[in-house]
């Protein structure tokens, strides 16, 4: 495997440490803002877009036509620093892989750098693809993929892909790669449970923590 595809938020550092609840009561205060909704409404559509596009950006995009600059600007910019430290154990960690090592997230650049320098992981990784590199389509959508793979210039085979979102994680594995859940302690979702019919999930590997990465790569 010559390339390790690493998702940011909540892959790279610990499950609840409070960015995505940021993130998304930023992103609710926003839609009440901009569509003049209460509240109560404004977050339960961020819910809906996410769920139905992948992101709630793209959501708004294709069915409210909204610019995204102002969005990714209130959203994103923001200082997470009271959140996040360094973690010299995972910084070394990755430093040891000899892979080529791209972290590929559904967030925006601005974000995806923040978070990198207040993590102090920067200069161990080689590239990041962020949302503006998958022109707003997101993971677990097909063509995120795709993209991924064409700016690593590498084949589904030679690619590990570690994410914390189970279904980036099976989009991934369809996708040909070898596919990594850090799952932090969480059970498997049951797919099956709302159609009989559904397709077995694809055949990927489960972590509960980054840390155990070097591990299952060895294996």
């Amino acid at each position: 495997m010559s390339v390790l595809l690493l998702d940011l938020d909540e892959t790279l550092y610990p499950r609840g440490a409070g960015v995505l609840e940021r993130t998304d009561a930023r992103i609710v205060a926003w839609i009440q803002r901009r569509l003049g909704i209460p509240r109560e409404e404004a977050d339960r559509l961020r819910h809906e877009l996410f769920h139905a596009h992948g992101t709630t950006l793209r959501g708004l995009v294709l069915r409210h036509g909204l610019d995204p600059g102002d969005y990714l600007e209130a959203v994103y910019g923001c200082d997470h620093s009271d959140l996040l430290r360094p973690d010299p154990e995972l910084r070394a960690l990755l430093a040891r892989l000899p892979q080529r090592k791209v972290v590929f997230t559904n967030a925006p650049r601005r974000h995806a750098e923040h978070v990198l320098d207040l993590l102090a992981l920067g200069d161990v990784l080689h590239d990041v693809i962020a949302l503006e590199d998958l022109a707003l389509v997101p993971k677990p959508d097909p063509t995120a993929y795709a993209t991924a793979l064409a700016r690593v210039a590498a084949t589904p085979a030679a690619c590990t892909f570690v994410d914390d979102t189970h279904a980036n994680v099976l989009g991934a594995a369809r996708a040909g790669m070898r596919a990594v859940w850090v799952a932090h302690g969480r059970p498997r979702p049951d797919h099956t449970a709302a159609s009989e019919t559904a397709d077995p999930d694809p055949e990927h590997h489960v972590i509960d923590a980054l840390h155990e990465l070097e591990t299952l790569l060895a294996r």
